[in-house]
């Protein structure tokens, strides 16, 4: 942690617990991995096209649309989703802001994660419970915990104000009193 943002804020994080990137890269491989275990029921081709979009998109991602924006790994030697090292040394820290079609793809490509198995796992409704048992919490963890700490001010999910100003992602309160 470091300085406070903004009296009664939470610190900014520096860098993420060895636990906060376990449940949240667990908890991706989680969701596509029942997602194509009940894709793979029905149709093994269908299971085998939502593994290459989510290899892919998550590639393109960390690789191209927003990681590459992200300052932990290239400041702080950290990074939520990936290991570090493996964005650091091979990409660069870019600058300026976020393209919005580089955040439309980025949606695109999560929603993608957790809209395109729901046909298949309707009726097998173990896989669909445990599908959602691990989407719902990381998605409600996700901005609870980090994106109001977070440093990556481009990012559209921010949530934590610079010092004297209000958030600035898509989630934040910015438009309030």
């Amino acid at each position: 942690m470091s300085e406070p943002s903004c009296p009664g804020r939470p610190a900014l994080m520096d860098g993420f617990t060895w636990y906060d990137k376990l449940v949240m890269r667990a908890g991706l491989v989680a969701i596509i991995a029942i997602g194509a275990a009940g894709i793979y029921l029905q149709s093994p081709a269908a299971a085998a096209a939502y593994l290459v979009f989510g290899a892919a998109g998550g590639l393109l991602v960390v690789y191209d649309l927003v990681c590459v924006y992200c300052p932990y790994p290239f400041q702080h030697s950290d990074c939520l989703f990936y290991p570090h090292p493996l964005v650091s040394r091979v990409t660069e820290l870019r600058t300026g802001p976020i393209p919005l079609w580089r955040k439309g793809l980025t949606a695109l490509v999560f929603g993608g994660l957790v809209a395109l198995p729901q046909y298949w796992l309707w009726g097998n409704w173990a896989l669909l419970a445990a599908f959602w048992a691990v989407a719902v919490p990381l998605g409600v963890l996700t901005p609870i915990r980090f994106c109001r700490r977070c440093r990556h001010h481009r990012c559209p999910l921010n949530m934590a104000p610079r010092s004297g100003e209000r958030g600035t992602g898509a989630l934040s309160a910015r438009n309030g009193p």
